[in-house]
């Protein structure tokens, strides 16, 4: 799977995210790609990123956001996005600007390489 575009990858993260599609979600990442929350723990490849977020799914959280920048440089950019985790209630159980490097693959579609939930607004 993957995306058309960078912008348009944050979209089908949060479709699949909502739809606690986990095998959708991972398919937006390369063989690889690595995944961190709070750019400590790391997941790595599709089968370990679907497995780290499949318990805020099951969980019913939801997701919205919308993509803050897309710099793209022939087949790599660089994404920020804006996102908001809320429960079922509506209350917003976590928020941030995500980091995320993304390629164009041979098919065409774009996939994130490296995803950094809370990178685009971590001050060290």
């Amino acid at each position: 799977m993957g995306s058309p575009s960078p912008e348009q990858t944050a979209q089908l993260f949060f479709e699949h995210f909502n739809a606690g599609d986990a095998a959708g979600f991972a398919s937006l990442y390369f063989d690889g790609a690595i995944f961190t929350y709070n750019g400590q723990d790391r997941a790595v490849g599709p089968t370990q990123i679907g497995r780290a977020v499949e318990g805020f799914m099951l969980a019913g959280f939801q997701m919205r956001g919308k993509t803050v920048d897309a710099f793209v440089a022939d087949d790599t950019a660089l994404t920020r996005v804006a996102w908001e985790m809320f429960d079922k209630s509506g209350a917003i159980v976590a928020s941030g600007v995500s980091a995320e490097v993304q390629r164009l693959g041979p098919d065409g579609m774009w996939r994130f390489i490296i995803d950094d939930a809370g990178g685009g607004g971590r001050v060290p």
